[in-house]
């Protein structure tokens, strides 16, 4: 009996290794998927961005880095607010008013900061860009996100036709 102990023991003591190993490896391996995801996704919206505002390849090319740094900058912001508010939605400890009154703020706040963004850069597009370019690019904006979801939905069989 106690042979038939030790050799697990020691069986278990040389695999749990190889089952860290894999599971690393495995994390490794959707950070990668990931990735290969969120490029394929730039690449959409950089084609549809392209198309739908008309731009020529010199103005892509003065375009497309302002636009990442914008959507770069409004990612960030955005997380932010998110990351606070849902602390203090999943808090396990009691909430006080103060608390749910700044997260409120946080949220607001955001939305704010985007708009001064979407200014900032707004100006900095009309340097290079004419008037009609920078209302179709405004008006691709609002019509993105739903362009992304056909997009999507074609990559997922099983979503096409929901939502209706």
């Amino acid at each position: 009996m106690k042979k038939i102990v030790l050799l697990f023991t020691a069986f278990v003591w040389l695999a749990l290794p190889v089952s860290i190993n894999a599971q690393n490896g495995n994390d490794a391996e959707k950070k990668q998927q990931r990735k290969e995801k969120f490029d394929q996704f730039c690449q959409f919206r950089r084609d549809y961005m392209m198309k739908q505002i008309e731009l020529t390849e010199q103005e892509a090319k003065q375009f497309f880095p302002l636009y990442e740094e914008l959507e770069g900058k409004k990612w960030k912001i955005d997380k932010e607010a998110r990351e606070f508010a849902r602390r203090v939605a999943r808090s396990t400890t009691a909430v006080t008013d103060t608390e749910y009154e700044k997260a409120a703020q946080a949220l607001l706040e955001k939305d704010e900061k985007m708009a001064q963004l979407d200014r900032e850069y707004y100006d900095k597009f009309k340097v290079f860009l004419s008037n009609e370019k920078l209302f179709k690019f405004k008006n691709a904006q609002m019509k993105f996100p739903r362009a992304m979801m056909k997009w999507h939905g074609g990559k997922n069989a099983q979503h096409k036709g929901k939502g209706r």
